[in-house]
């Protein structure tokens, strides 16, 4: 009898450890199963990761490209303006430079007819006075152009740049919405 209860007992035992060993196997293959599940969620969020990236790149460099585009623009159109200034600042030095021509025209006129009124014996002429007038408004159109032009191109390139700053600052609030 104790033969067999030694018999049963080992049977029991082996029982036991097969159906441990069938319950460890079941387990391992159910931590395989869970792990390919997570190596594989991984790559589908990796993917999509890359895909998310590569889209907000995207996004920044159409962005980057808009405001280069916008900054070739303004600069484009700074320079026709300026080009347009320079023209009309060479229009009104051609302006000016006839102005001048007419006083001269008219000081040689007046010294013609002060001479003439000398020479039949009235007051001897004194140019001085006339002479340092027209000098002095010669200086001052002169003088007067060089400072329009220069505050033509100062406004032109200050607008440009306001512009530019906008445009800038445009596309980097358009990145901050765009970022993650």
């Amino acid at each position: 009898m104790l033969a067999q209860i030694k018999a049963h007992v080992w049977q029991i035992a082996a029982l036991s450890l097969g159906s441990l060993l069938l319950w460890q196997t079941l387990q391992r293959h159910a931590a395989e199963l869970r792990a390919a599940d997570a190596v594989a969620t991984l790559a589908t969020e990796r993917d999509a990761a890359g895909r998310a990236a590569l889209a907000q790149t995207e996004k920044f460099r159409n962005l980057e490209g808009n405001h280069g585009n916008e900054i070739t623009q303004i600069m484009a159109g700074a320079s026709a303006v300026i080009a347009a200034a320079g023209a009309d600042a060479e229009r009104d030095r051609a302006d000016r430079l006839g102005m001048q021509r007419d006083v001269a025209d008219y000081i040689t006129a007046h010294r013609v007819a002060a001479q003439a009124r000398a020479a039949a014996g009235q007051c001897a002429p004194d140019f001085a006075p006339l002479d340092l007038l027209a000098e002095l408004r010669r200086r001052a159109d002169e003088r007067a152009g060089e400072l329009a032009a220069i505050a033509d191109q100062a406004r032109v390139r200050g607008t440009a740049c306001e512009r530019a700053y906008d445009s800038g600052h445009a596309m980097s609030e358009a990145a901050r919405k765009e970022a993650p």
